[in-house]
């Protein structure tokens, strides 16, 4: 593996992130900036990772002045699932274990920081941000585009209900961007970071079919201000409904591979299963029955 000056190239993509982060540009910048982390922990060794990493630092800490602070928290913050997902890059792990890592390193530093923000200013943080999203709603005047029967309160307040969901959500989204970014750029430097199983292989448990059924039935059993078990509820459904969107992915794909359709097909008929959510019954029948057999030729 060659690296010769490559880990420069990186460290400035790197720097470039930090100093975007008091920009617009932070969106774009949230689900990029673990990538150059990555590439330059899986290709350099310890010391001259570290190295490279107190340079980029520095000089994001000086140029960017008093949002210096900031940019670097937030930099630590996606440093440590980066240094998970590279460990097990060159472990030479398959790559559904260093997306998990990265899943889970992510999602324990967002519960972490909840309950040490909790703690620490001795708040209640569901009531704070229910709060802040009702004043936000009110100033933007939003009540006209609210859905027929819904007030500013109900809106907030169903946010605070999934907000679990949301951060398993951007969790997971944080990993598979970057472990698709990532292996690209590892690429580039001879390093062949393992890939996910071919789509038309994606298959869930059988056994998701069951927990969802239980947890229809509970929706409609657990009365309303329920409180723990509510909670639980509001959230388990939309997860496992999205797990049953990637499962009628994987089934599209399988169905294109066996009838010989171009890729392109299959994304295609992936498309509006994120734009009309109830479609993921395709998926919790794939999961349910033995459904791709009858497509297969004998």
């Amino acid at each position: 593996m060659k690296i010769g000056w490559k880990p420069l190239i990186w460290s400035a993509a790197a720097l470039l992130l930090l100093l975007s982060i008091p920009t617009p540009f932070i969106v774009i910048t949230m689900f990029m900036i673990m990538t150059p982390f990555v590439v330059l922990f899986t290709t350099l060794s310890p010391a001259r990772f570290a190295a490279h990493v107190i340079a980029i630092a520095a000089a994001a800490f000086f140029l960017l002045g008093g949002y210096g602070p900031i940019a670097l928290t937030i930099g630590l913050f996606f440093l440590v699932p980066s240094l998970a997902m590279g460990l097990f890059y060159k472990k030479g792990s398959p790559a559904r274990t260093a997306i998990l890592a990265g899943f889970v390193v992510i999602l324990a530093q967002f519960l972490l920081e909840l309950v040490l923000f909790s703690v620490q200013f001795d708040i209640d943080l569901s009531a704070e941000l229910s709060g802040l999203l009702t004043t936000s709603l009110q100033q933007l005047g939003s009540d006209a585009l609210l859905p027929q029967g819904w007030t500013v309160d109900m809106l907030s307040e169903s946010f605070i209900t999934w907000l679990p969901t949301v951060i398993l959500f951007f969790a997971f989204l944080f990993a598979v961007i970057t472990h698709g970014l990532s292996r690209l750029a590892l690429r580039t430097a001879g390093f062949e970071a393992p890939a996910l199983p071919p789509a038309k292989t994606w298959r869930l448990p059988r056994s998701l079919v069951f927990y969802y059924l239980v947890a229809i039935i509970a929706s409609f059993v657990v009365p309303e201000n329920g409180g723990y078990w509510e909670v639980v509820i509001a959230n388990l459904l939309p997860i496992l409904q999205f797990a049953f969107i990637i499962q009628a992915i994987g089934f599209f794909f399988f169905l294109a591979d066996a009838k010989r359709w171009p890729s392109i097909a299959a994304v295609l008929l992936s498309v509006p299963l994120f734009l009309f959510p109830p479609l993921h019954l395709i998926g919790l029948i794939d999961a349910a029955y033995p459904l791709r057999r009858y497509f297969v030729k004998s």
